[in-house]
């Protein structure tokens, strides 16, 4: 027996369908995010929604576009994370620490730095202060930006 659901699909148009598809794959995607990840995300929407100004949406689109581009990993247990509770913030404090001091050697402020790495200011402070871990991709960005490895930030990057 065929669901209502199914048949209502069935009888939608075909570019309605591919709207319906992009949208169950979008929050399929959101749904597999972490946690964290998933509020910067959110918070990025709301902020998007809040401005007026053109080139400040289309940074936090590009925020919000890398959130959602990364590529699923595996989840795996770090000895550190589980030695101690306080590992994650370490590593975390290190990060926005050396990105800090790289800025400040190239003599950026935080705005030059996201103008330059295509990141909303917000995001560089709060990964600067430990607010939020950089992914991957983030700190490839921020690296590329200030012209160094992303090691340099992060031994474990590259």
């Amino acid at each position: 027996m065929v669901s209502n659901e199914m048949k209502t699909y069935g009888r939608l148009r075909p570019e309605v369908k591919s709207g319906v598809l992009a949208l169950s794959i979008l929050i399929d995607r959101i749904g597999s995010l972490p946690k964290g990840d998933r509020a910067d995300l959110f918070e990025l929407l709301q902020e998007w929604s809040k401005t007026d100004e053109v080139e400040e949406k289309d940074s936090l689109h590009r925020a919000m576009e890398e959130i959602l581009a990364q590529i699923p990993v595996s989840v795996r247990s770090l000895p550190a994370a589980s030695e101690s509770p306080d590992a994650l913030r370490s590593w975390a404090e290190h990060v926005g620490g050396k990105i800090k001091q790289l800025r400040a050697e190239a003599e950026m402020s935080q705005q030059q730095l996201a103008e330059k790495a295509g990141l909303p200011q917000s995001h560089i402070s709060r990964i600067e202060n430990a607010q939020h871990s950089a992914t991957h991709r983030t700190l490839q960005k921020i690296a590329r930006a200030l012209g160094v490895k992303a090691s340099k930030i992060d031994p474990n990057a590259d």
